[in-house]
Parts: structure tokens; sequence; C-alpha cells
């Protein structure tokens, strides 16, 4: 941070300019080209950009450290500008592309409705809810679910430390999208079956995604709405990163519904940022506030604490919860179905 309280808060107002500067390096294809050091002359005819115009660019992100000069006149990527390039594992640019869409951004534009409201604020300002939008444009899809796939290893690493899933024969994943959290599972259990559940379109991408990675034999992509029903009688439902996207009615009532398919034997592990859960660093927290804000403006949703988490859990008919000791940023709620009042 600045000494200087007027240049520390001015380097926040020009956050946008940043986040919409790296947007169109990744959309150019700069990082790609820059794994190896070339002029600004050679970037821009690698990208049918114009040269002096790259050359301003390429300065910005030098002093982002995303890029760095070798020698006088050549510049190549820092390891911070290589987690862009496409195809990296992190899957970091598609998260730029997904969060810095015109849609998104003009949404955020009306921030301040949405803290005077405490009500989503994107419908209001683009015309169709985020989820509308995501159905009518197959490319903003594909982003989104390849942005939430890059998340899948660290969910795995963070289930298979929170609980014993040796015993578990049967687990249906409830919005688990592309199927990359559920392939790591069932990757590391050999003996488990499993069954995605999503939207039309979404399950038919992650069946595909199942046969390309040799697990056809092992999965089901069941195509549901998780308002009204989820596939009945597995051993472990998980759902990751679903919960935070709806306010408490709606998480409420997706709650409700696995617990309606949820044998007694069973348990839920819910996989989310719990906002109380110890051993964040401060820049770690920071996001987590943020990504809050973002879900209070894209759905009129938020992140929540463990107690928070245990109303609904209890409410929608199972126990309160058991939150693991965190191994990765990735948090795991492990709850069983109540008894049934007589």
């Amino acid at each position: 941070m600045s000494e200087d309280p007027v240049r520390g808060v001015l380097w926040m107002v020009r956050g946008a300019w940043v986040t919409l500067a790296l947007r169109g390096a990744c959309v150019l294809g700069v990082f790609d080209v820059l794994e190896r050091p070339l002029t600004a002359q050679e970037v821009a005819a690698r990208t049918a950009c114009d040269p002096p115009t790259m050359e301003r660019l390429l300065r910005l992100l030098v002093d982002l450290e995303l890029v760095a000069q070798v020698g006088s006149e050549a510049y190549r990527n820092t390891s911070l500008g290589a987690v862009l390039i496409e195809g990296h594992p992190s899957r970091i640019r598609d998260l730029v592309l997904m969060q810095a869409t015109m849609p998104n951004l003009a949404a955020w534009g009306a921030f301040e409705d949405a803290v005077r409201s405490g009500s989503g604020v994107f419908e209001q300002v683009n015309g169709m809810s985020s989820w509308e939008q995501l159905a009518r444009d197959p490319e903003a899809q594909r982003k989104f679910n390849a942005s939430m796939a890059r998340r899948a290893s660290s969910q795995v690493r963070a289930v298979l430390a929170a609980t014993d899933l040796s015993a578990a024969s049967t687990l249906v994943d409830v919005g688990g999208g592309r199927g990359a959290m559920l392939a790591g599972l069932l990757e590391a259990l050999p003996d488990l079956r499993g069954t995605l559940a999503d939207q039309q379109a979404v399950a038919d991408e992650a069946q595909e995604a199942f046969a390309a990675s040799g697990l056809a034999d092992r999965t089901t992509s069941v195509p549901c709405d998780f308002f009204v029903s989820v596939p009945e009688g597995a051993d472990v439902y998980t759902i990751a990163n679903v919960l935070h996207d709806w306010d408490d009615g709606d998480a409420l009532s997706i709650l409700r519904t696995v617990r309606a398919a949820t044998p007694d034997h069973a348990r839920l592990l819910v996989i989310e940022h719990v906002l109380d859960a110890p051993g964040r660093s401060f820049e770690e927290l920071r996001d987590l506030h943020l990504v809050d804000l973002h879900m209070l403006v894209m759905f009129g949703a938020r992140e929540r604490t463990q107690e928070e988490y245990d109303g609904l859990l209890t409410e929608a008919g199972f126990t309160t919860s058991r939150l693991a000791e965190p191994v990765t940023e990735w948090n795991v709620l492990e709850a069983r179905p109540a008894e049934r009042p007589e």
C-alpha cells in the first residue's frame, strides 16, 4: 500500500482498467506467444495488432509483472503471465474471460443498488438472469464451465482429507458441472461409482468428458433440475460451489430436494468457502469478501458462515455440520440426515 493515501486509493480506482487490459491481452493471445522472447513488433505480427499500440500494452504488462523485458527490445512471460496461456492447468485465463464479460461488468455498475436493496442487480441491468444469459450464449457457458472446472483438483483434495469415503459405493454430485471434481474422486477411489446431476446440456458435456478420461463405465450423467429432484439412494451426496450462488430461500429449496433423495444412512458434503473457517491469509479473506459481494451483484446470493449453513441444513432436514480441518482453500461441511419426526 502506498504511503500516500491519495495514490493508494487511485490505484484501486484503476482496478477496472487493469482487469480489462488483462482480459484484452488474453483475448489477443499475447501471453500465448510470449513463451519465448519476442519484440513488440513480433508480438504485434503474431496477434494481428498495431505495433506501436502493442508496445504500449506490453509496457503496462511489465508494470504488472506479468511480462518481463529481455534485453533492450524483447519481452517474455513471467511466471505470473505464464498462467494466462490458454490450456494452463490453473484455467485462470478462463476465469478472466468469464468474470470480465460486459454483462457482468454492467451489473457491477449498479452495485450501489444491490447494497441498498440487498438483492441482485444482474437481471435488472441486463434484462435477464445470469443463468438465462449463459443458456443463450454457448461460448459464455463454455467459459463458465471451464472456469468452474479449474477448481476441481483442490476440491478433491479437500474432500478426501475431510472424510473417509472408502466404504462408499455410490456418490451423486449435485450441480457438478462438467464433472471434473467427480472424475477426480473416482480416480482416487476405484471402487466408487458416480452420478452427475445437472442441466441437460451440462450433463451431456460431462458424460463426454467422462468417456474421454476412461470413466464412462463408472459414471452416469443425469439431467435434472435440483429444485425439483435429484437421483435417489446414494451413499454420499456432494454439492460443491453451488449454494453460494443462491439466496437463502433457493439454497434451502435445493437442500430440501437433496434431503428428499438422501437415504438415512447417507451423508452430505457441502464444499464451499466458509466465511469463518480458520486458516485463511489476509489476501485469501479479502478475495472471499470480494466474491461475497460478486454473489450479491450477480444473484442476490452470498458466502456464509458455518452457523448460517447449519441454519439451512437443519431446516432442510439434516444435522448440523462438522467442519473439516482445511487442507486447501476449500472447506468441507459434512452433515447427516436428521431423524424424521414421527
